[in-house]
């Protein structure tokens, strides 16, 4: 019981800290420490092993990427390029059309397999510039970019090559494109009504006279449209990344490798395209790595919490009391699922726990694989975005020199509830046989 409370004030002292501007290293270790205590582990091996371990796998896996994203969004931005997007984009469709420029290009890049913390540093510098020009607050921007990344892009749509979409594959025999209708449908109704909500917000925001304005110390540079690069130009690095993380991995390399080679000769391609227009190319190059890897310690300091926290035979506790339910198990796997994704703030980890022990269960329920393949992923997504500790959050933040507590508000309701609300329509949809 004590360390069931030692969980819930972790979370909650979480929440406190980050809402007051804490940085993200210090309160993940105030918080293991509450878990520590409240569960009698020991501190040392606890901190060494479980909160170091898992932080420092994180730093491995995502080392390059943080850094090669960083520097991808600098050069965009002191180039002049994502001037030049946003303005070409805003002639063709205009400005009251900015939202939906952003929407899409992250569905975009997420489809093509590029992570939603890559995206964070990739689409910022366009979505500055998109935001500035047609006067949304920035407030608003962490939401725009990555409602789909987070959501749809991650979960929802048929054939999407990340983690979240591939682990129920390899428990239940199914592949990406399990449950494409059901996916679809969902996808649908949820990029509709995440665009109204923030549409709708965008308004309210007007109404009450707000305006865009850069964080502080924050300095955004507005070419005026004949100063950018050639349209071509602005839009050649995006396009040459997105064609060659597709073609790499129909080739059969892997969705990590394919990003990270297709990042380099995305920054590579962009160092060489505008290499006259950032004149200081070496030191715009060094203080993006230091930025994008000073995230990453961020990022991965929430991960070293989530590995503390399973650990904790509170944790698990918790778990083995959801798993010997009397419900059906799907809807058990659903409040399985919503509960540790909730708790650890990690989709892949909550997949990764249920469908582990229980996989063949559902299977022996003789439903659909396709469709609880589908279910069980949307149910992952919502929950973990409940709370303003989750780790791609974090990172939309720190790249867009935002605060938690001015954001988090939007991200709940479009990167959280939304979710929540879609993925309940899927499983009543999947169970009347849509799949």
């Amino acid at each position: 019981m004590i360390g069931t409370i030692g969980l819930l004030l972790a979370v909650v002292a979480i929440v406190l800290l980050v809402w007051r501007g804490w940085h993200m290293a210090i309160v993940s270790v105030a918080a293991s420490l509450i878990v520590i205590l409240a569960n009698g582990i020991d501190p040392l091996e606890s901190i060494n092993v479980s909160y170091l371990g898992d932080m420092s796998a994180f730093v491995g896996s995502w080392f390059l990427l943080f850094a090669l994203g960083s520097i991808f969004g600098r050069i965009m931005g002191d180039s002049g390029a994502s001037a030049g997007i946003a303005a070409s984009m805003l002639r063709l469709v205009g400005e009251r059309h900015a939202l939906l420029v952003i929407m899409v290009t992250g569905l975009v890049l997420s489809y093509g397999g590029i992570s939603a913390f890559i995206i964070a540093f990739s689409v910022y510098p366009i979505a500055a510039e998109l935001f500035e020009r047609a006067d949304i607050p920035k407030k608003l921007i962490v939401a725009a970019i990555m409602v789909c990344p987070a959501t749809l892009g991650m979960v929802m749509m048929p054939g999407i090559p990340s983690t979240q979409n591939l682990i129920p594959a390899s428990f239940l025999g199914t592949d990406a494109y399990a449950g494409a209708l059901l996916g679809v449908i969902c996808s649908a109704v949820m990029f509709a009504a995440s665009y109204a909500y923030l549409q709708w917000e965008i308004g309210r925001c007007r109404a009450r006279g707000e305006h865009f304005a850069p964080s502080p110390g924050e300095t955004l540079s507005r070419p005026d449209d004949a100063d950018t690069p050639p349209t071509w130009a602005c839009f050649a690095p995006i396009v040459l990344l997105v064609i060659l993380v597709f073609a790499l991995q129909t080739a059969g390399m892997g969705a990590t490798d394919a990003v990270v080679v297709s990042m380099t000769a995305a920054v590579l391609a962009a160092c060489a395209l505008f290499r006259r227009r950032v004149p200081g190319m070496r030191r715009a190059v060094g203080e993006a790595c230091a930025s994008g890897l000073g995230s990453l310690v961020s990022v991965a300091a929430i991960m070293g919490f989530g590995g503390v926290v399973v650990d904790s035979p509170a944790y698990q506790g918790i778990v083995a009391a959801l798993m010997s339910t009397s419900l059906s198990p799907l809807w058990q796997g659903f409040i399985t699922i919503f509960a540790i994704a909730g708790i650890t703030g990690s989709a892949i980890g909550a997949l990764n726990i249920y469908l582990g022990s229980m996989a063949q269960t559902l299977l022996a329920t003789g439903l659909d694989p396709a469709m609880m393949h589908r279910v069980l992923c949307m149910a992952s997504v919502g929950p973990a975005t409940l709370l303003p500790h989750t780790s791609a959050m974090v990172a939309a933040n720190q790249a867009a020199h935002t605060e938690v507590r001015d954001t988090y508000r939007y991200v709940l309701v479009s990167c959280a509830l939304l979710p929540i609300a879609v993925s309940l329509l899927g499983m009543a949809l999947g169970l009347v046989g849509v799949v």
